[in-house]
């Protein structure tokens, strides 16, 4: 298979959008009724559909102009500018961006600001103004992971529109159809469940499974290791501990657990997640308070490893006050 997944199958309008429902009625709605604002902010899980959603805004933004929107490939670069701000975040760079867009051309302007949170304050004020007066057809969209790092300045100057997580059953579903069309043999259960939400994660685990890198699933060794801490085996607690760590550093797997532990907590609420397939197998009801305690734990044994070079036995001691 010559192109790559997460590539080939990355989507070209709206419909083809995973996961995104709401957020991408909000969007369509907007520009039905010529209401989106001229700065956006994106934000949510990564490899959900940001700046995919982002680029399909500005074909859209551009219906009007039929030179450029029919001919989107090859004239797309006439009107949108991407800045990856993590490595572009200084004054200088955002000057640059405001003295690049005033010169106008047909079309309406947008820029795409990715990993906008990681601008400098300095840049920010420098972005501040533009975004109170903006000039001409421009849209600026800013797309993060973390909308809490954006000062309150910026964000109140925003339309919002939050992505989510996408449900492990629809990542299943999506990624069926997508090996079926392809003519595959691939178990998709894994990918759909590794992703934890992200389309694109999942799209990798399974270009891993086409050429031919294996994929290490222990999720099985988790959930077992979550079963003894809870029942306070240690015996098999410290046996599954000593074979994730022929795989794993110390540090993953108490960061692992800590995810586990607030699986389980969703799971008893009823919330899907993605092992819920493990809770389908086994019925296990868990004491919340407890649960809370462990994954308390879980963070005090993660500060740890900061201070001491012997992450074996800090891991070990950590498992026996787990199972206390």
């Amino acid at each position: 298979m010559g192109e790559v997944l997460a590539l080939k199958y990355r989507p070209k309008s709206f419909d083809e959008v995973i996961g995104q429902e709401s957020t991408v009625k909000q969007l369509e709605a907007a520009l039905d009724s010529e209401t989106l604002g001229h700065a956006l902010l994106f934000h949510g899980t990564r490899g959900t559909g940001k700046t995919t959603s982002a680029r399909i805004v500005a074909h859209e933004l551009n219906r009007k102009y039929p030179d450029i929107y029919d001919n989107w490939t090859s004239r797309q670069h006439l009107v949108l500018t991407e800045i990856d701000a993590a490595s572009n975040n200084g004054v200088d760079n955002v000057r640059e961006i405001i003295d690049n867009i005033r010169y106008q051309t047909p079309g309406h302007k947008v820029v795409i600001l990715d990993e906008a949170h990681m601008l400098t304050r300095q840049a920010f004020n420098a972005f501040l103004k533009t975004l109170e007066e903006p000039s001409g057809r421009i849209t600026f969209i800013l797309s993060t992971t973390e909308p809490h790092k954006l000062p309150a300045t910026i964000k109140s100057r925003c339309q919002s529109y939050e992505f989510r997580e996408v449900s492990t059953d629809t990542l299943r579903d999506y990624f069926k159809t997508l090996v079926e069309k392809e003519g595959l043999d691939i178990d998709v259960e894994l990918a759909s469940m590794k992703a934890e939400g992200s389309v694109r994660d999942g799209l990798s685990i399974l270009q891993k499974s086409l050429s031919g890198e294996p994929e290490e699933d222990n999720s099985r060794d988790y959930f077992e290791l979550v079963g003894a801490l809870y029942q306070e085996d240690v015996t098999t607690a410290l046996a599954l501990v000593g074979k994730l760590r022929k795989v794993e550093e110390a540090r993953i797997i108490i960061q692992t657990l800590e995810k586990w532990f607030y699986y389980c907590s969703m799971e008893n609420f009823g919330l899907h997640t993605p092992v819920r397939h493990y809770f389908q197998e086994e019925k296990l009801e868990f004491d919340l308070s407890r649960l809370q305690r462990m994954f308390d734990t879980c963070l005090d044994i993660e500060r740890s490893f900061l201070t001491s070079p012997n992450s074996k036995v800090i891991l070990d001691m950590g498992i026996l006050k787990l199972c206390l």
